[in-house]
């Protein structure tokens, strides 16, 4: 999976125990974020490929330098 740097970034900002846990917590901004059209697309991208991934490859990913 092809993440963008902001992607890593959002991703690492919001990371929990695991995969379905950050994407939960991504979710959760999005109300917040109605009227900023670039966060929203870039949560959006972000939740999308982190849907198409695993758990397994979701925990080998190294968030810590874009946090």
């Amino acid at each position: 999976m092809k993440f963008e740097e902001d992607e890593y970034i959002m991703m690492a900002m919001f990371q929990k125990e695991n995969r379905r846990q950050t994407m939960d917590e991504i979710r959760g901004i999005l109300p917040f974020a109605k009227e900023d059209e670039e966060i929203l697309s870039l949560a959006d991208s972000t939740l999308e490929k982190m849907e198409r991934m695993s758990d397994r490859e979701f925990s080998a990913l190294d968030l810590e330098p874009y946090q």
